[in-house]
């Protein structure tokens, strides 16, 4: 045997990073604590940056949702708004068409609406 300390496994590399210190544990700790978090932080950093990326999809995706549906109901609302005039409008246009097989034409409906020279207010196209 050389040196009977030099088998002591952990211990001997302990006590040889204790002398580099200069004795003092303090330093010895902060050194090993600093290298510990030398060795974590980019790990730590890109955890970070994927939660940061998630969140700001999610926020992304929530507003998107959000301008959708409510394009969604106003649109709704417009076409709930205008129903009553498409649907005559429809009716006048089929009995239009069945009545024009007769030979007769009808251009006002029963409550006097001109429908041939209305304007397009409903966004139907003829």
């Amino acid at each position: 045997m050389r040196n009977p300390i030099e088998n002591l496994g952990d211990y001997n590399e302990v006590r040889k990073l204790l002398q580099a210190a200069g004795g003092c544990m303090e330093a010895l700790f902060k050194n090993v604590g600093d290298d510990a978090i030398a060795k974590a932080a980019p790990k730590i950093m890109m955890q970070g940056v994927g939660i940061g990326a998630g969140i700001i999809t999610g926020v992304a995706a929530l507003a998107y949702g959000g301008h959708k549906w409510f394009s969604y109901r106003k649109d709704r609302k417009q076409k709930l708004k205008d129903e009553p005039a498409l649907k005559k409008k429809f009716f006048y246009k089929v009995e239009n068409a069945l009545l024009e097989e007769d030979g007769e034409i009808f251009t006002t409906i029963s409550d006097g609406t001109d429908l041939d020279n209305q304007s397009n207010e409903g966004g139907l196209q003829q």
